[in-house]
């Protein structure tokens, strides 16, 4: 009978974990968060966001498309940061859905940024404003549009206590779709929510702002 060593039971030991791992897959992570999508778009199948991605788009599928990796677009937003003195506000695209080819004929694009808290989002007739746990949102026929307090830590915290972290999310759709009714409307407020909520873990606020599940109230018109 063959025995071994404890240094190659223990290599034989570990290459059998390994085989395990390829086997069960995400059983074998450590933490929740090493599962996650590294793009901000990336969304698993029987989610949420899938679902309400489907109900936008009107279409069974879609093709994602990320212009970079969620710290890609972190690094993006602290390095803008320092800059919104000198302008009212910075957005750069983070990601999108389509679907009728490369261009796609209808899509959703997702963009993330900074407005300074003293500016004023343009208003346009039709506009339903939301508040969601603490967030400002304002749902349009062709975007929605949420602002968050976003605390960040070390020496961009007061410089983000200035500011409102901004997720738009705009709609195009062929043929176009100019009557937005107020179930959609909430809708695409509940999607631009849940994609914010991606960027503010990965940005680390320091006040969760958007922690909880999303309730979407309409605010009375003015």
């Amino acid at each position: 009978m063959r025995t071994f060593g404890p240094d190659v039971r223990k290599a034989l030991a570990g290459s059998a974990l390994a085989l395990l791992c390829v086997v069960t897959l995400a059983s074998c992570t450590s933490d929740d968060s090493a599962s996650k999508s590294a793009d901000p778009c990336g969304i698993s199948p029987s989610s949420e966001e899938e679902s309400l991605v489907r109900e936008v788009l009107g279409k069974e599928d879609f093709v994602t498309k990320a212009y970079g990796s969620t710290s890609a677009l972190v690094d993006k937003m602290e390095r803008a940061l320092p800059k919104m003195p000198k302008r009212d506000m910075f957005y750069t695209n983070a990601c999108g859905y389509s679907v009728g080819g490369e261009q796609g004929d209808s899509g959703v694009t997702f963009l993330a940024g900074w407005l300074l808290r003293t500016s004023e989002l343009p208003s346009f007739p039709n506009d339903v404003s939301y508040e969601l746990n603490g967030a400002r949102g304002v749902a349009r026929s062709s975007s929605s549009t949420l602002l968050v307090p976003c605390d960040l830590p070390g020496e961009l915290g007061a410089q983000s206590q200035k500011v409102w972290l901004t997720a738009d999310t705009t709609y195009r759709f062929s043929p176009s779709r100019p009557d937005v009714d107020q179930a959609t409307k909430g809708r695409r407020m509940t999607l631009t929510y849940l994609m914010a909520r991606r960027v503010t873990e990965a940005l680390g606020c320091e006040n969760k702002p958007l922690q909880q599940p999303p309730v979407v109230r309409p605010l009375p018109s003015p």
